[in-house]
């Protein structure tokens, strides 16, 4: 039996009503489709229902990243949201070991982290956010050394 012989003989036995979920369902239950099936559901002789939804609900809880996540391709998130995010790591990084540093990387962060927010770049809020972890071990050390804690 050929591939299309196959298909129309799984279409014949939908209801006159069946929407494209139904025709999901019936190539599973007819093992034509295998993908996010366990090996066990592979090599048992049928599949019930429940099998289906089982498999079903497998595939969809593991596409329910969101897309940034899983595809790079629609996270852009600009030249200064970028510059930003290295600065506010660099000053978070740097803040305890070497502070002078920090101290320029933190301004640049949020500076650069503020033309991303006026840009409307994605994830500009970042470095801003980085700047300011960043600047809690800077005032500790500015506090210790004119003494005020």
């Amino acid at each position: 039996m050929s591939i299309k012989e196959d298909a129309h003989a799984i279409i014949d036995q939908l209801n006159d009503d069946a929407n494209w979920n139904d025709l999901v369902k019936a190539l599973y239950l007819n093992k034509k489709i295998t993908l996010g099936m366990t090996d066990l559901e592979v090599v048992q002789d049928t599949l019930s229902e429940s099998d289906v939804n089982g498999i079903i609900g497998r595939l969809q809880s593991a596409s329910t990243q969101p897309d940034d996540m899983r595809n790079t391709r629609t996270y852009k998130p600009g030249d200064a949201a970028t510059l930003g995010m290295v600065a506010g790591v660099v000053a978070i990084l740097f803040s305890f070991v070497f502070p002078p540093i920090a101290w320029v990387a933190a301004p640049i962060a949020i500076v650069a982290g503020a033309i991303g927010l006026k840009n409307k770049e994605d994830k500009a809020w970042v470095p801003i956010l980085l700047a300011l972890i960043s600047i809690v071990p800077m005032i500790s050390i500015l506090a210790d050394h004119v003494g005020l804690s």
